[in-house]
């Protein structure tokens, strides 16, 4: 595929991800942070040509083939929608594309908004946890009332990752989100690795303790500010890629001090990342050339997906940042 080709299938990936922005209802209002908006062509053109490789690229070999692994950002900066050119030739190179959900699935947006378990709702009204997140939700420039019936442990996740836009990192600039655009501008198959249906589970945990620590945590950390610097923290480190620092995550992430902070942790990454490098080994063994993309904190350490991998015999080859 030639340049131009290429530029116009990652272009028209980005804009079809813009078309629905924003979810800022009242963008408006001076409180509220900018709505985001998408780069015209011009500017589109200069980042096609200019952009860096951001994140963590590594090249997985195994049975004379490769596949590629790519530690993503959830929150972005408008400046980083485009990937740089070597994780566009890998992207290129591959044959599917996976990330960790289809977010275009028929299933995924019904699936996040099922009502909350009726006991649960009860509890989290009459804790004050439901207000508390609507509240913020609210200060977010988004009507909580649109969440009427969503599981509160699912909004919370929302305020959560619309807490750092005033710092100009938005969800709507995701890099998954551009992938799946990428996806499908050059008809390549894309995968999920997990299902809507276990990530909800996730949100709102095994049982109600688990969901009322989850809420407690994201209310105190955007009420304070601790979520969005953790936020800037993590994709400063992105955008630098800094691999050293990502595979330290547990010295600055401030996210193991509690006995239930760790139990989060374990099921956020490690009990995942069994479950997501199994499902890359068996699609790459099937004579597959896939690019695996999920979020950078599920490449770190001894139990990230490049380490796991590496024990199951396949030969790594980290590629961004260059050794």
């Amino acid at each position: 595929m030639n340049a131009l080709r290429l530029f116009q299938s990652v272009a028209g990936a980005v804009l079809g991800v813009c078309a629905g922005f924003s979810i800022a209802a009242h963008a408006q209002a001076p409180r509220c942070p900018a709505a985001a908006s998408v780069p015209d062509k011009t500017r589109m053109a200069q980042m096609f040509q200019t952009s860096p490789d951001r994140g963590f690229l590594w090249k997985v070999t195994k049975d004379g083939h490769s596949s590629w692994l790519y530690g993503t950002l959830h929150v972005a900066k408008q400046d980083w929608l485009l990937p740089g050119p070597l994780t566009r030739a890998a992207i290129l190179h591959s044959s599917e594309i996976a990330l960790e959900l289809d977010l275009k699935a028929p299933d995924t947006a019904t699936t996040l908004r099922q009502p909350e378990d009726p006991a649960r709702w009860a509890h989290l009204v009459q804790s004050g946890r439901k207000a508390k997140v609507d509240a913020l939700m609210d200060q977010q420039c988004v009507p909580s009332a649109a969440f009427a019936h969503v599981a509160v442990g699912v909004e919370a996740a929302g305020v959560e990752s619309l807490s750092s836009r005033p710092d100009e990192y938005y969800p709507d600039y995701a890099v998954d989100a551009v992938l799946q655009g990428m996806a499908g501008s050059l008809k390549k198959p894309l995968i999920g690795l997990e299902t809507v249906q276990m990530q909800r589970e996730l949100l709102i945990g095994p049982d109600q303790a688990d969901e009322d620590a989850f809420i407690d945590d994201i209310v105190k950390g955007v009420s304070s500010g601790k979520t969005q610097t953790e936020n800037q923290r993590l994709a400063e480190m992105w955008a630098s890629s800094d691999v050293k620092r990502l595979d330290r995550y547990q010295d600055w992430c401030d996210c193991l001090n509690t006995a239930q902070e760790r139990r989060f942790m374990t099921r956020l990454l490690d009990e995942r990342n069994v479950g997501m490098a199994q499902k890359i080994e068996t699609i790459h063994e099937s004579g597959t050339s896939l690019f695996a993309a999920v979020g950078s904190l599920h490449m770190a350490g001894p139990k990230g997906l490049p380490a796991l991998l590496r024990k199951d015999g396949f030969e790594v080859q980290q590629i961004v940042p260059a050794p």
